[in-house]
This record gives structure tokens, sequence and C-alpha cells, in this order.
């Protein structure tokens, strides 16, 4: 990993043609903060057994573990959307550290993509959320494109591009 991946925008577009829109999510930038404060926080633990506080370094050892597995299976996520006119398929793949899985819906079916602000129990825990949206009849209905704890403005970014190509006609070929 170099610098320039680290500081890089963590949404991104990987292909934009008429054919094939792809786009990526990667939070690198995340992913090593978070495991920057793991490495310290163990760092901290072996400092406390050395000097002889065993119980609470086993302590700080035991919490940092648990609470870092949590944050890291939100943060280390790799999203990948591929929207493929010519196979008329749109394919969502996640993968982070429980497993990978894969969604493919019709292409054809797909009207829209829009963010919509979930609430949490507080008002100032609002999370934007990006959703494939097509009819309910066709088996799609809302699709939602898991983006971790992505900024706003990138999802609604990413929601206005992914509108923008699915309403643009085809130049040639099969729509």
């Amino acid at each position: 990993m170099t610098l320039a991946n680290l500081l890089a925008d963590p949404l991104r577009v990987t292909q934009d043609s008429d054919t094939v829109l792809e786009i990526e999510n990667r939070p690198m930038r995340r992913a090593a903060i978070t495991v920057g404060a793991i490495l310290l926080a163990v760092a901290m633990a072996l400092a406390a057994i050395a000097d002889g506080a065993i119980g609470t370094g086993v302590m700080v050892l035991a919490v940092t573990a648990l609470i870092g597995w949590m944050i890291l299976g939100e943060t280390v996520q790799l999203t990948q959307l591929r929207l493929d006119r010519a196979a008329d398929q749109a394919r969502l793949r996640v993968t982070g550290l429980k497993g990978r899985t894969e969604q493919k819906l019709q292409l054809s079916h797909l009207e829209r993509a829009e963010p919509r602000t979930r609430y949490g129990k507080h008002a100032s825990r609002e999370v934007v959320e990006l959703y494939l949206v097509g009819p309910a009849g066709g088996g799609i209905g809302d699709t939602r494109i898991p983006m971790g704890r992505a900024d706003p403005q990138d999802v609604i970014r990413m929601a206005t591009l992914i509108s923008t190509w699915l309403g643009r006609a085809p130049t040639g070929g099969r729509p």
C-alpha cells in the first residue's frame, strides 16, 4: 500500500463507458487508522504486562481484540458494483472479514440509484445509504449497496452517477 492509495478517495469509478459502469468502495484510510489504533492499544497492553500489571494488560488485550474485531468487521469492506448493458446485469460484490457475498440483478429492471437517510436512536446519528431501485413486480424493489460509513457527499455523488448512466442511451449494440 502506497501513501497515494491510503489518501485516495475510497469511492471511485474504475470503469465508465457506454456499456459498463464499475464503481468500487475501498476504505483503506479508515482501515489503516483502525489497525493503527489497535496496534497502539496492543503495545500499551504489552507495556503494562512488562511493567508487572499482568491483569490490566490481559484485560486491555481482551477488550482490544473484541472491540477491534467488531470495528474492523465494519470498516474493512470492499464493495464493487458493476453495471453491464451487454450482459443486462448488475453485479454487487461485497468482500469483508466475514467472507464474500455476491448479488446479481437484471439491469433492465433498474430505474435509478437513490440515496436515503436512515436515522438512528439519536438525531445526530444519521447514515446515508445507497439503494438501487426498480419496479417491485420485476423482482428488484430496493437493493441496498453496503458502503460502510461512507461520506454522505460521496454517496450522493455515486447515486447521481449511477442514475445518469442508467438514463443514458447506449450507442449501438444491445441496450
